[in-house]
């Protein structure tokens, strides 16, 4: 069996979402975001088919299927204190849920009713076509895989329908030994399972022995070596023994594998999809896999890669699933943000933002609303503290992927650099990013009279370069007279001079405010009349307005 699409309605987290699923499907995406709801779906759909046809009966009655009942005891795929947490809506509790997945033998809807906390009805939909439905009686059941616990000390052999039990209640490691003497019953699955474990590890998986009340199931390392039990072994040795496992004891049908990276190293991290891939070629089987894991999703093609950030969709190319593992270090605030706000702003510092807000309040701009309470981010952003700063253009083009008619701009120091352009468009004209003419947006607060009206404010109207004269004959030996005259007109020394660290920190040492903390600058601009701000500066402001559509 082969799955090519699912389409869910009322599930869980989803109201109505179609998933496109063709071949190996690699299902990435922030926390949240429906990984684990999608797999548990399409468990849900196979569990409900196979525990149908026990029916028998095909025939359709009053225009529909007969319905069959199950328990929440029955139910493994979703752990559930009570079947209305499967629906979105659980204020209309007999509104359906619908599961519909196309198969290569073509399209087989679920629909699911509630009926109390513990009891639930399914059958097939009215438009199910009762001859997909007779082939699909062939169908093997998908198993749905959750990252391995710890084992039991002892372990008995189960029946089938105890190993799912224990698979819905998210307890792998408990069936891990019945697993392996499941697959030890098969030579062609043991000889490819001992193969795998033998190249990823170096150990020799010995053939358990199911013959007393509890199975043994050991390992060693070569034929000479000590035999431990595989409860004695590492969690991520175990984790890829029950991937490994699962895939060799299931023919054509569909793993549905959730975390299958974790607790395992980076190394393995690399190795797992590849090795897994060739396996579920081998046994003519489907591979649907939720990761977080930023090797596993490097080490896929991009047509194998399908985001559930924003719109679920498969990738297009390389350069969005780079965008994509970029994202996978993107906060799920930034992502809520993003969609609830449809812009954002990059800058160099906070400081810069409080800067902008002072002016746009000054001038009483349409843009100060937004920057009161905006998503900003700085122009290289650090997720976490310590770790590698993402740029403005990768943070954005990771946020586009979850809303894709987001827009952004993000506004640069010069910081010397002439050939900056002063305006530049990226992503699809979605992220303007605009240059400072001047060094740096502190170098727009050299005004005599802003400043003096700042030490006045600060320092009192007695203190030293308070005075509009007496701060010109100050700043007249840092700066070109013409620029202290004429404030608006630009000089060599404001384009190639750092103003925040050098011109305003020596103006300031000579107010005898020394030690004035950058985060203070804002305050200059708050006071500085709309005569006083310079031309470049509103035109920024309206720029960014226009572009960000406010």
């Amino acid at each position: 069996m082969r799955i090519s699409k699912v389409v869910l309605r009322n599930f869980k987290r989803f109201e109505e979402e179609t998933f496109r699923l063709e071949g190996n499907v690699i299902l990435t995406g922030p926390n949240n975001s429906g990984k684990t709801t999608l797999l548990q779906a399409i468990a849900s759909w196979s569990l409900a088919l196979g525990r149908w046809h026990e029916l028998g009966d095909l025939q359709r009655r009053n225009g529909g299927y007969t319905r069959k009942n199950i328990t929440r005891a029955q139910f493994y795929p979703v752990p559930l204190r009570s079947f209305h947490s499967l629906w979105r809506d659980k204020k209309r509790k007999k509104y359906r849920i619908e599961i519909d997945v196309t198969t290569d033998i073509g399209n087989i809807p679920m629909e699911f009713q509630s009926d109390t906390d513990l009891h639930m009805y399914f059958r097939p939909m009215k438009g199910a076509d009762r001859e997909v439905l007779r082939q699909s009686r062939h169908f093997r059941p998908l198993a749905f895989v959750p990252p391995v616990t710890g084992l039991d000390i002892d372990e008995p052999v189960y029946q089938q329908p105890k190993i799912d039990q224990q698979l819905g209640r998210g307890q792998p490691g408990r069936v891990l030994r019945n697993l392996l003497a499941e697959a030890s019953a098969d030579g062609d699955a043991w000889a490819q399972l001992t193969t795998a474990v033998e190249s990823l590890f170096g150990y020799e998986l010995l053939r358990p022995d199911a013959s007393g009340a509890d199975i043994v199931a050991d390992y060693r390392r070569g034929p000479d070596g000590t035999r431990f039990d595989i409860g004695n072994a590492g969690s991520g040795f175990l984790q890829i023994l029950m991937l490994l496992a699962f895939l060799c004891t299931r023919k054509e049908t569909v793993l549905l594998l959730d975390t299958p990276d974790a607790h395992l190293h980076m190394i393995l991290q690399d190795a797992i999809f590849g090795t897994l891939k060739a396996i579920a070629r081998e046994r003519n089987m489907q591979l649907l896999l939720a990761t977080h894991s930023r090797l596993v999703i490097n080490s896929a093609e991009p047509e194998e890669l399908y985001s559930l950030a924003g719109q679920p969709r498969k990738l297009a190319d390389d350069n969005e699933a780079s965008s994509l593992i970029k994202s996978l270090s993107i906060p799920n605030a930034d992502i809520m943000l993003a969609r609830e706000m449809g812009c954002i702003l990059y800058t160099e510092s906070h400081t810069d933002l409080s800067i902008l807000l002072a002016w746009a309040t000054v001038l009483n701009h349409r843009l100060k609303d937004f920057l009161e309470r905006p998503l900003w981010r700085p122009v290289v952003y650090e997720p976490r503290a310590n770790a590698p700063g993402v740029a403005a253009e990768d943070h954005f083009g990771a946020l586009l992927l979850v809303q894709d008619d987001l827009r952004g701009a993000a506004i640069l120091d010069r910081d010397g650099r002439a050939n900056r352009p002063a305006s530049k468009l990226e992503h699809d004209g979605r992220l303007l990013k605009l240059c400072w003419t001047r060094y740096e947006i502190e170098s727009y607060l050299i005004h005599p009279d802003a400043l003096a009206r700042f030490v006045g404010t600060i320092s009192g109207e007695d203190a030293p370069l308070a005075s509009v004269d007496a701060m010109k004959q100050t700043m007249q030996t840092h700066l070109p007279g013409e620029s202290i005259d004429n404030p608006m007109l630009d000089n060599a020394i404001l384009a190639s001079v750092k103003a925040r660290t050098i011109i305003l920190q020596r103006i300031l040492n000579d107010a005898e405010l020394q030690g004035l903390p950058y985060s203070r600058y804002s305050e200059i601009a708050a006071l500085m009349r709309p005569e006083e701000i310079h031309p470049e500066i509103t035109r920024v402001l309206d720029t960014v307005a226009d572009h960000l559509r406010l």
